[in-house]
């Protein structure tokens, strides 16, 4: 087959979904020698890919995300290259698009929080831009030959909200990033001393202060982070000193963030260093108390899988598909409810015990996801789609 892939998301500009994309193309390199990739990019991110295998090649598709553009410019682009069947890696796929496709939904988050309150733009676009948006993930779903998604619960949501047949959905695992792995941290070459003074080096780079607890991600409205600083305000009337990283990219949201941090009144306590490159992250993981992902609604959820990698233990919220990924290996909280969150963060703070047994169970729970895994199943996805 020749086989198409919307890569336009490859890369850290695309943040999970840039993540997604390029182990796809990572891992599929290593497994299939058969069939012919064509991988479209943007500019920006064109040059980050570099294909390995001879039977992969990049196509310059320098189209924005969600745009009009992408409705119309992008298919003859697509068509010009002959294909048999193409991978949209995303649900914006160009509605007049009439060929054989796959299509990886990650998630319906944009169904449940689709408020005024999760957007900063002028309200009438945001609506108008809203129900484009229910359109177009309506018609990728419907019109696609195979979706692909992270979960079962994905799974299940797409099913009873877009109406589609379970015999059209495959699930496909992701996984976490090999970088966190914490044997790797542990690098016996390393001296004692050299470790403890790059891991100094790092927290001072970062102006973190021991303890701390760390949550990773975007502050969108579904992650909860709000209810986060309460649990915080609560937890430093019994420990004043913990501390709380929010390792997120500075924009909107993050400005937003810092306004909850003054009213909550725990200003003394949050360490908003930006965006963390992951090397760094590694060792930060290593040094924090606990991994905390109060999210309210995921398609998979990939950092409190990093973070088990890097044996921190991991406190989660019990809803979505948090707990079908994360199974035993966590502690669960009602993520409504900051006096749990409070609850299940100061268990693991205080039980030892549970603390190391978290990190076993974590750091098993977490090598059972494989990124070569999840490219093999999407490879029989494909033979699946075009048989």
């Amino acid at each position: 087959m020749r086989i198409g892939i919307d890569a336009r998301f490859y890369g850290p500009e695309g943040t999970g979904l840039g993540r997604y994309t390029q182990k796809l193309l990572e891992n599929l390199e290593k497994i299939d020698k058969k069939n012919d990739y064509v991988v479209f990019l943007r500019k920006s991110n064109f040059n980050l890919y570099n294909p390995k295998a001879k039977n992969f090649r990049k196509v310059l598709a320098d189209i924005g995300w969600y745009s009009l553009a992408e409705q119309f410019k992008l298919i003859p682009i697509i068509n010009r290259e002959k294909l048999d069947l193409v991978h949209f890696c995303h649900f914006n796929v160009p509605i007049f698009y009439n060929k054989p496709y796959v299509v990886t939904i990650h998630d319906l988050i944009k169904h449940k929080f689709g408020k005024s309150s999760s957007t900063t733009r002028f309200l009438p676009i945001f609506y108008l831009k809203h129900f484009f948006y229910k359109f177009v993930i309506t018609h990728a779903a419907k019109s696609g030959v195979k979706i692909i998604v992270p979960s079962n619960f994905t799974k299940n949501e797409i099913m009873e909200v877009l109406k589609v047949p379970s015999g059209k959905i495959e699930v496909t695992y992701e996984a976490g990033g090999e970088e966190f792995r914490r044997s790797q941290s542990d690098n016996p070459s390393i001296s004692l001393r050299t470790r403890e003074s790059k891991e100094k080096s790092v927290l001072e780079k970062y102006k973190i202060k021991k303890p701390f607890i760390i949550y990773v991600g975007n502050v969108y409205e579904h992650k909860n982070i709000p209810r986060l600083l309460q649990a915080l305000k609560i937890l430093n009337s019994k420990k004043p000193d913990l501390n709380l990283v929010v390792a997120t990219a500075r924009n909107v949201f993050y400005d937003r963030l810092i306004y909850a941090v003054v009213k909550e009144g725990v200003e003394n306590n949050v360490v908003m260093p930006g965006f963390i490159p992951t090397l760094d992250l590694a060792i930060i993981y290593t040094q924090a108390e606990a991994y905390v992902f109060p999210s309210l609604a995921e398609g998979f959820g990939i950092p409190p899988l990093d973070a088990m990698k890097s044996g921190l233990p991991v406190a989660a919220s019990n809803i979505s598909s948090i707990p079908e990924i994360l199974g035993e290996a966590a502690i669960y909280f009602n993520p409504l409810d900051p006096n749990d969150i409070a609850a299940k963060i100061n268990k693991i703070l205080s039980d030892d015990k549970l603390r190391k047994e978290l990190i076993s169970k974590g750091m098993k729970k977490a090598s059972q996801y494989s990124w070569l895994s999840m490219a093999d199943q999407t490879l029989k996805v494909y033979e699946k789609a075009s048989s």
